[in-house]
């Protein structure tokens, strides 16, 4: 190998490993950043943080995060429940009618709807569930964020269906299995850990969103859970308008309300690792 090359290489090689330092310096420093703005909150105040409602602003305290902390659980769950199954079986017609106009209409529209502002899907909701309601719901929500995350399991899903090699399927059909064995006994099976990773982008995703529940779901915050039907709040929403607020202790409280929201997605990551460890061995 010539000089010339040699130090091409370890140049490119220099700079790739600064590029993989700083992203990894800047993600560092947000974990730190919102850890040492909000653990002193949750220091503060104990456990009562994730029961209790927030303070008024005349109140020294900051008060707790209850409502939200509970709206996102419920936000988060309820639109999974509806985004997870629809895209993965969307994912699995696709692999398996590749050629269908209906399945390329699908590829094309999952692929649209990843560059679509989630603020756009806020205000279609809003026209289409909330203006004939006349009034903010959690359901409003929950159909705002599983528009998000649809195209996140899809494309995920279908990457990873795509990748089960070819003679797997054949080995499939040759035992005389029918097409809906192998699709969702062979083939989903076989790239159930890439679904799996999609499903968790979408969920950390549809988790940290504000921009779809300014529009759908208000935030309510004197009541900790009213039911589907009526407003509700969630942590994005509530640190989004609280840290805006010229009241000390709402700002204290949007800090506190950021930390839980970070314990969420370590806890969700870290538990997406274990059952994928439990699975290899």
């Amino acid at each position: 190998m010539s000089w010339a090359r040699k130090l091409k290489d370890r140049l490119f090689s220099a700079l790739a490993s600064l590029v993989a330092l700083a992203f990894a310096a800047v993600a560092l420093h947000v974990v730190l950043y919102v850890t040492w703005r909000g653990l002193p909150v949750l220091a503060s105040e104990g456990l009562s943080l994730l029961f209790e409602k927030p303070a008024a602003v005349t109140a020294e305290r900051p008060g707790g995060v209850a409502p939200a902390l509970v709206g996102t659980l419920y936000l988060t769950a309820s639109s999974l429940a509806i985004a997870a199954p629809m895209a993965a079986l969307a994912a699995v017609f696709s692999v398996e009618f590749p050629r269908s106009p209906l399945s390329r209409l699908v590829r094309l529209t999952s692929r649209a709807l990843l560059e679509v502002p989630t603020i756009s899907v806020g205000l279609l909701v809003f026209s289409l569930l909330v203006l004939p309601l006349g009034r903010f719901t959690g359901l409003a929500g929950t159909v705002a964020l599983a528009l998000v995350m649809l195209p996140y399991v899809y494309v995920y899903a279908e990457s990873a269906l795509s990748s089960v090699p070819s003679t797997y399927v054949e080995a499939g059909y040759a035992l005389g299995m029918r097409r809906a064995q192998v699709a969702l006994g062979l083939r989903l099976k076989m790239a159930k850990r890439g679904v799996w990773r999609g499903v968790l982008m979408a969920t950390m995703k549809a988790m940290g969103e504000t921009a779809p529940l300014l529009f759908t779901v208000y935030g309510a915050r004197s009541v900790v859970f009213g039911g589907p039907l009526q407003p509700i709040d969630a942590l994005p929403l509530m640190i989004f308008q609280f840290i805006q607020s010229g009241y000390e202790n709402w700002r204290a409280l949007a800090w506190g309300g950021a930390f839980v929201l970070l314990v969420l997605y370590m806890a969700m990551y870290a538990a997406y690792r274990l059952a994928l460890r439990g699975e290899t061995k």
